[in-house]
């Protein structure tokens, strides 16, 4: 009996220390911060090592989630990656659910037009912060608390392009679509068009007209009407709402998604060497002009430039928001029915105060660039097949 005794306290013993060593353990977890080796290890196995290397990285995929990652390389002993912390019977709103809507619009606006009913959170607060709140004051809007905070969430985009049916570009897209290239590459898409373009798997929103006549004073097409009209059909169509940026490409823009991505991660994104006198406002979100031709007389930001040539139009989605919400303050502002349509977005972000960006292009219409320059994201125009699939490999060769 005696005997017995002895071996149920010492494994009443043992369970102490595994419980106690378990508990310190949990203590030790903590979700990597942004200026610490684990976050870039982490950042750079989201971004590029999930991409190059996916035999790496086993049970992930390119939509997995921060922690997720640094839980895998906190179990690498060549890593300096703590484990993350544990949060149970948690469930992080997904993009466009109820609950997340409700909670971008705590982030967005509630905090701002409420403080006192956000106690402890500010417009900085993670989205995950939001939920929980929510949770905690009315389980019918958010039913469960978020998991962890994440550092960072790989940037997602939303494609679009307007394809007229007659001529080269349904041709072009089709070509695209086949190598997932160009908008395809992106995390959701769709095309616009006047009419049914017969293309498995793409939706296509409908519009009344992609035909344009006469000339702007500047010589381009008054083509704002015809892609004010296919904005509305994006906005009706809602997925852009699901994703962090809205690129509107040409059909004949050869796009190279995952380069553009890396340049817009917070933190990473390129100074502006044109910095407009103003400051952001408030949730205004951004965009990126991509043509500096004003450069070449010696001018600097101002009377519109730089500008966002629309072979390529990147901008977020806050920023696309903020556009939907003052489309007519903007249209009695401008006369906006005789203006190219990248001139008139341009003008009415800066007139919402929208943050800007710069990246220049390798747009033939501004100064050109080699398919070869990897400073580049978006090569235009390429207007027959051989010619964009020739760019798109030697882009991403």
């Amino acid at each position: 009996d005696s005997t017995k005794k002895a071996g149920a306290k010492e494994k009443g013993a043992d369970k102490a220390v595994a419980n106690a060593a378990a508990d310190k353990k949990e203590e030790d977890c903590r979700m990597a911060a942004t200026d610490d080796a684990c976050y870039k290890n982490v950042v750079w196995a989201m971004t590029q090592g999930i991409k190059k290397h996916p035999e790496w990285y086993k049970g992930l995929t390119a939509k997995s989630l921060f922690e997720d990652f640094q839980r895998h390389l906190s179990s690498d002993e060549n890593t300096t990656c703590p484990r993350p912390c544990t949060v149970h019977d948690c469930e992080t709103a997904a993009a466009g659910s109820h609950c997340w809507e409700n909670a971008q619009w705590a982030m967005t606006t509630g905090v701002k037009e409420h403080p006192e009913w956000y106690k402890g959170l500010s417009n900085k607060s993670a989205m995950e912060d939001f939920q929980t709140h929510l949770y905690k004051s009315n389980k019918t809007i958010c039913p469960k608390r978020a998991c962890n905070p994440q550092p960072f969430k790989a940037i997602s985009f939303f494609c679009w392009a307007v394809v007229r049916p007659e001529g080269y570009e349904l041709g072009l897209v089709k070509a695209q679509l086949e190598k997932k290239a160009g908008i395809f590459a992106c995390d959701d898409y769709a095309l616009v068009s006047d009419k049914a373009l017969d293309i498995d798997g793409v939706k296509v929103l409908r519009i009344s007209s992609t035909s344009v006549g006469g000339y702007t004073d500047a010589g381009t097409s008054p083509n704002a009407p015809v892609f004010v009209e296919a904005w509305n059909q994006i906005k009706v169509d809602g997925r852009y709402k699901a994703h962090d940026w809205v690129i509107k490409c040409d059909p004949d823009t050869v796009l190279i998604a995952d380069r553009l991505k890396l340049k817009l991660v917070p933190g990473s994104q390129p100074s502006n060497p044109y910095p407009p006198p103003f400051k952001a406002a408030p949730g205004a979100g951004q965009w990126v002009t991509n043509c500096d031709k004003m450069a070449g007389w010696g001018a600097g930001w101002g009377h519109g430039w730089p500008m966002m040539y629309g072979s390529v139009e990147i901008i977020s989605r806050e920023a696309i928001d903020n556009y939907f919400a003052n489309e007519d303050l903007c249209k009695n502002s401008f006369a906006w029915q005789g203006m190219g349509e990248d001139a008139f977005m341009g003008l009415c972000l800066r007139k919402l105060k929208a943050g800007e960006l710069f990246m220049k292009q390798g747009d033939g219409v501004c100064g050109g660039g080699m398919c070869t320059d990897a400073s580049y994201q978006a090569y235009h125009p390429r207007k027959d097949i051989t010619s964009w699939m020739q760019c798109w490999s030697q882009a991403t060769r």
